[in-house]
């Protein structure tokens, strides 16, 4: 038989992801145990149950666990992408901001902490961006992610696959 295509699931499960990770006031939804991420995966995985139901097929926990994680590793790279072009077109640094907060507060640094916030703010000043925030951000985007919409994919399985196997529509 012939299986509905994921490309859409996956799309829409990025587009979700991305828009609340990187939006502002709806980003904060990712404060709750990355839920953002959690409903892309879900959503993506609700659209493809749709279609699977519509083939008289049920869908399984590999089809959501692929389309969260799929979404999830599309959604790192777009959002890493995004917010090192905002960051580039505000030419801001953050580190003196951060000098300030740590002053106010009374903290003192460690010199490994000094001598990693001198070089990030030396990147701010050079590229107007920073390279070891960048691959920072993605690496743990990268990991992030694809774990929380492959937990959005499995409950939207388990769901929608329950839901057809005991026979109500």
């Amino acid at each position: 038989m012939h299986h509905p295509s994921k490309f859409t699931p996956i799309i829409i499960g990025t587009a979700i992801m991305t828009i609340i990770s990187v939006f502002p006031v709806l980003n904060l939804l990712n404060l709750l145990c990355c839920t953002g991420i959690i409903l892309g995966g879900f959503a993506g995985s609700a659209f493809y149950a749709k279609q699977l139901e519509k083939a008289g097929e049920v869908i399984l926990f590999k089809d959501g666990a692929s389309i969260g994680i799929l979404s999830g590793i599309l959604s790192a790279l777009l959002v890493v992408i995004f917010t090192t072009l905002i960051t580039l077109v505000s030419s801001t640094n953050p580190v003196p901001e951060m000098y300030k907060l740590i002053d106010t507060y009374g903290y003192g640094l460690p010199p490994e902490a000094e001598k990693l916030l001198q070089k990030i703010s030396d990147e701010y000043s050079q590229h107007g961006f920073s390279i070891t925030i960048t691959l920072i951000t993605l690496v743990s985007d990268l990991i992030t992610f694809p774990l929380f919409g492959f937990l959005g994919g499995i409950i939207a399985s388990s769901i929608f696959g329950k839901r057809h196997s005991q026979g109500s529509p």
